[in-house]
This record gives structure tokens, C-alpha cells and sequence, in this order.
């Protein structure tokens, strides 16, 4: 039933118990069902949602609750996060063809060059794609595309990308989803709307004071959740100067 790939016959040499575990996870991991995924937005396992089959394979594997439920939560944020890479990829590419458009709307088919995808250059820059508007204001825009139900957005966002929009007056958020069009039968990655730093810099953690002799953590990502009704519409791209 499984290939014997140069990974798995490198995983057979672990301890048994640890093969176990390992081979476990990534059969849960690669077939990436949906109710796994559903269970990457809590810190509890919610069973019921797990199947039968699987849920006893689990029992038997590992004795202790606590562990076959850190072992699930990993498993689906594992998930959670190749399914984000993938729909944050369709989300840069419909982002990228609607900043054409508005060029070419515009009239500006010169400018076309200069719409940029620099997060396949470089993606720890604070923002995936470089835009001119029609005015020829470059905007710097950081992709979110979301799968949260209709009402509300969700997306993670890096330290490093929240200290890029605090400080940069050009920079947005512009969020994407999967929408059925007029004429089409599937759903297609759309430009939601977009939001600036102040939409959702109350929702961001901070970090614990300095002092005490405290062991003091430092937050690197985090998860936003926020009002579909917080989102502006279209593109932050001007047409006329302001």
C-alpha cells in the first residue's frame, strides 16, 4: 500500500515506536483529508470529527491521551499550512492580473512591466507584489487568501510583515477568495478587498514585558481573524491622484 521511497526506507531505520509515530503522521498528513484541516483552528481535538477507524488506529498507537492529541493537532496544522501555500499562490496570481487590469483599464499598458511578483525573489520582504497605480504611486502589497466561512477572513501573518505595514504608508493587505464568477461553474481565486495596518493591529499579540527574571517569550506569527465587513473594496490602486 505505500511505495518504499527513499524517505520511508530512511524513516524504517528509526526505533520502532518513533517509526510508527513517524509513518502515522505522514499517512495522515499526505492523504490531507478535510476534516483534518478543520481541526488546525483549535487547541482541542475535537473527535468527533475524526473517523472511527482513524480515532481507534490512534488509541492503539499512543497510550496517553495528551499525546495522540498533540500528534493530531500537528498533523493538521501541517495541513492547514501546505493548503495555505497553495490557495496563498493562486491568491498572488489573481492579485497580479488584477493590477493589470487596472493599468490597462487605465490606459496604462506601459506600465505593465513594472507590476512585480518579488515573492518569488525574495519572500521575507514584508510584501509579495510591487504595483504602480494609475497615478504612478508604487504600492507594495502583501496577498492573504482566505477559506474562512462567508463574514469573516482569516490569515497568518508574520512578525516580520506586521513591522513592514506599521512603517510603511504604501503597503497593504489585499485579501483573496474562492468565488464563483457570473459565467463560471468552479470557484475562482477573486480580489476580496484589502485592509491597512490599522484595520487589524488591535488583533496582533505583544510580547511580555522585560524585567523580573521572567522567562519572557517573543511572538513570531499569529493567526488574524476579522469581519469580512472590515475589508475595502477592490484594489488600494488610485486611478486619479488624490
Amino acid at each position: 500500500m505505500v511505495v518504499p521511497s527513499r524517505g520511508l526506507l530512511d524513516m524504517a531505520k528509526l526505533p520502532v515506536d518513533t517509526f510508527v509515530e513517524a509513518l502515522f503522521f505522514k499517512i495522515l498528513t499526505d492523504q490531507r483529508e478535510a476534516w483534518l484541516a478543520q481541526l488546525a483552528t483549535t487547541d482541542e481535538v475535537r473527535w468527533e470529527l475524526v473517523p472511527s477507524d482513524i480515532a481507534t488506529a490512534l488509541t492503539s498507537t499512543f497510550q496517553d491521551g495528551n499525546e495522540r492529541d498533540a500528534m493530531l493537532l500537528a498533523a493538521a496544522r501541517k495541513v492547514d499550512l501546505e493548503v495555505l501555500q497553495e490557495f496563498g499562490d493562486e491568491g498572488e496570481r489573481a492579485v497580479l492580473e488584477a493590477c493589470r487590469i487596472h493599468l490597462r483599464g487605465a490606459g496604462k499598458q506601459h506600465m505593465l512591466a513594472d507590476v512585480a511578483q518579488v515573492s518569488l525573489l525574495d519572500d521575507t520582504l514584508g510584501y509579495d507584489i510591487a504595483s504602480p497605480d494609475a497615478t504612478g504611486q508604487r504600492h507594495r502589497l502583501e496577498v492573504k487568501a482566505t477559506s474562512a466561512p462567508p463574514g469573516w477572513v482569516e490569515f497568518f501573518i508574520s512578525r516580520n510583515e506586521a513591522t513592514v505595514a506599521e512603517r510603511d504608508p504604501r503597503w497593504s493587505l489585499v485579501v483573496t477568495r474562492r468565488e464563483y464568477g457570473p459565467t463560471s461553474s468552479e470557484p475562482v481565486m477573486q480580489v476580496a478587498g484589502w485592509l491597512t495596518h490599522e484595520d487589524f493591529a488591535a488583533a496582533l499579540p505583544t510580547d511580555p514585558p522585560v524585567g523580573g527574571g521572567q522567562p519572557r517569550g517573543r511572538w513570531a506569527s499569529c493567526r488574524i481573524t476579522i469581519s469580512a465587513q472590515c475589508l475595502r473594496p477592490g484594489l488600494p490602486l488610485r486611478h486619479e491622484p488624490p
